[in-house]
């Protein structure tokens, strides 16, 4: 999940220094299009975009072994990881992680991300979604946010150890209370899916069992 391997990255990468981001290097036959131009994920501040091509996966990732083999053979200028389905290039160029996150998609393509993280504008934000509606002991395990042109995003997923029904009661008291309007509250396979609008603002959620805990992805868009 690109949310979680990019922070996972940022302790990973091997250092080169450079003042600004540079563009993202992308082989020629690379289809890519931006997700988000301004996107803030756990806190970090970050350009996104989606990719697919007809080739490898062993050819994107030599692509990017070649294009970052500065550095020594015990230290080279990248990092991979394998986290199935997804495979995991990094490099750190000064404050900028730049991420390449693949996966196979087919017999003959190849989908994933490209990502910048600007690690220094983190640090102005240590805990990214404490503001999130969340019954007490909830951990917020992912956070995305997004500015684009007419609509704000944000997308978090919190994990606790109540149930189903308990959750999807603290969400209706909350919303409700605040005078939002409910326009979806359905239960569908163990999992319940959520909707609350009020001034241009919607918050979707769906609250289902993982394991031994319950899982909430929560999306909130604001549109202007």
């Amino acid at each position: 999940m690109l949310l979680t391997l990019l922070v996972a990255f940022v302790l990973l990468s091997s250092k080169v220094l450079h003042a600004a981001a540079q563009e993202f290097p992308v082989p020629t036959w690379l289809d890519k299009v931006t997700v988000s131009g301004q996107m803030n994920i756990n806190g970090l501040p970050s350009s996104v975009q989606y990719f697919e091509a007809y080739r490898g996966l062993d050819e994107l990732l030599d692509f990017y072994r070649q294009q970052w083999s500065g550095g020594r053979k015990d230290k080279p200028g990248y990092r991979e990881v394998t986290v199935p389905p997804w495979h995991v290039i990094s490099r750190l160029d000064g404050q900028y992680l730049y991420t390449v996150q693949s996966q196979q998609d087919g017999q003959f393509g190849i989908k994933g991300y490209l990502a910048i993280a600007d690690l220094k504008e983190a640090k102005k934000n240590k805990d990214p979604g404490k503001h999130a509606p969340k019954m007490k002991g909830s951990r917020v395990f992912n956070h995305s946010a997004s500015d684009d042109s007419g609509q704000q995003g944000e997308t978090l997923l919190i994990v606790n150890e109540f149930s189903i029904t308990s959750n999807a009661e603290f969400y209706r008291n909350y919303y409700q209370q605040r005078g939002w309007a409910k326009l979806v509250d359905m239960e569908h396979k163990q999992a319940r899916a959520m909707t609350f609008k009020k001034s241009g603002q919607e918050a979707h959620l769906v609250i289902q069992h993982l394991g031994e805990d319950t899982q909430i992805v929560m999306n909130v868009v604001q549109h202007e």
